[in-house]
């Protein structure tokens, strides 16, 4: 289970900087002086889970403020720092997920490791049926027809018995359930409990850590299934409706609305997932984000520290990890390239630098070599290190893929036939 602390506490009253120093009354006649503000200090985003609550923030001591000449130039502001620093912070206080009593560190370790967000290029926004809630009532539908395939999940009696608690959702109708690997990982007993009342024990098909998936199964027939999108269609701005087991409260799931904030952001070595306002709180991990027509595009899996942000939510998009559900619901491991890799410096181009090659892996039989910069993978185009993973893992092992590299300075297209994951970099 994963080490999560737990994310919804409220934040921290806002305090004003630099707060403005106490000055004598002023006669009448004479205008007060001013002062030019200095910048806002940016926070630093990281990552929590959800099991047990967070630490509070260390105390700020707050330097006194030196009065400035009236008026001067705006000073620049300091560079923010990017994702990245949210895993220099730690992973372990990551994951959204089950809200868990005991916990560990997120394994993650494959084809790739953490790198810079992702640099990409604006597309022209259009209107599609699947990205606006328009008619009052729309949500309701919507929950009426996913509802009941969305279950919560308890492991190991729950929060307050030790255990854990997240979200999944049905995929087949004889009860295959897709959540996230946290909200399951070493946990001894699982039981799925359906919007109706419903509760059936349920067992683990298939793990990948390092893309946080799990698929659990549960004996069932008929049961009602989710649709699922295709994420690759997602544009800023859509609606989407996330639901899922937060808090584990009594009463049935929770339902928030909000839209798509970005794409193509890297949370740790989770790479190109969506972001949203929708807010996602501890329990939500393994929950759907649906889209306007209440087809899942998304797996709800990891949030901001809600004392530096408010409604930051990541979301891992479903088109990267269909065929990687399809492999752990038949027992198989995720695809595999057989490559080291690494984010290139800022002053050279997108991709994923190759640092080492598996000696008889698919990459070495293709003929990648240590220095080449993979670029795209199939039809998907790799702008950092962590968006490689993610594109191998839309293929099955034992399927061919063309892989596009640059290496001195020219581009060539290898065909690759991917392999299957070792166990350890599942």
């Amino acid at each position: 289970m994963s080490d999560l602390p737990l994310s919804g506490q409220d934040p921290e009253p806002t305090v004003p900087w630099p707060p403005e120093p106490a000055s004598a009354p002023e006669p009448a006649t004479t205008p007060e002086p001013t002062t030019a503000t200095a910048p806002m200090p940016q926070p630093e985003p990281s990552l929590l889970g959800v099991g047990h609550a967070a630490p509070p923030p260390p105390p700020v001591t707050e330097p006194a403020p030196e009065p400035l000449p009236a008026a001067p130039p705006p000073e620049p502001r300091a560079p923010r720092r990017g994702l990245r620093s949210i895993v220099a912070a730690g992973i372990a206080g990551g994951l959204v997920g089950a809200i868990a009593a005991a916990g560990i560190y997120a394994a993650f370790d494959d084809d790739t490791s953490s790198t810079n967000a992702s640099s990409t290029t604006p597309t022209a926004i259009a209107e599609r049926p699947s990205n606006r809630i328009a008619i009052h009532g729309d949500v309701a539908s919507i929950l009426q027809r996913d509802v009941p395939a969305i279950v919560a999940i308890v492991d190991d009696g729950g929060p307050g018995n030790g255990g854990a608690a997240g979200t999944g959702f049905v995929v087949s109708p004889d009860g295959v359930i897709v959540t996230n690997n946290h909200v399951v990982e070493g946990a001894n007993r699982i039981q799925a409990q359906f919007s109706d009342g419903k509760k059936l024990t349920a067992k683990v098909l298939g793990t990948a850590p390092s893309s946080d998936i799990a698929v659990i199964k549960v004996d069932g027939t008929n049961l009602q299934t989710v649709k699922l999108g295709d994420s690759d269609a997602v544009q800023v701005g859509d609606d989407v409706v996330a639901i899922g087991n937060a808090l584990a409260l009594e009463g049935g799931l929770s339902v928030t609305r909000g839209i798509v904030s970005g794409l193509h952001r890297e949370v740790g070595q989770l790479g190109d997932v969506i972001q949203t306002d929708a807010a996602i709180n501890p329990g939500n991990s393994g929950g759907p984000l649906v889209d306007a027509r209440g087809r899942v595009i998304a797996i709800n899996t990891a949030i901001a520290d809600p004392s530096n942000a408010q409604n930051v939510g990541f979301a891992i998009p479903i088109s990267q990890v269909k065929s990687l559900i399809s492999e752990l619901q038949e027992g198989r491991r995720p695809a595999y390239l057989g490559v080291g890799s690494e984010q290139q410096s800022q002053a050279q181009q997108d991709g994923a630098l190759v640092t080492s090659v598996e000696s008889g892996g698919p990459a070495d039989k293709a003929g990648l070599k240590n220095g080449d910069v993979v670029v795209r993978v199939g039809d998907i185009d790799v702008h950092t290190n962590a968006a490689l993973r993610p594109a191998i893992r839309r293929y099955k092992a034992g399927q061919g893929v063309d892989v596009t590299v640059e290496r001195d300075g020219k581009r060539m297209t290898l065909h690759v036939t991917l392999g299957e994951a070792p166990a350890a970099n599942s």
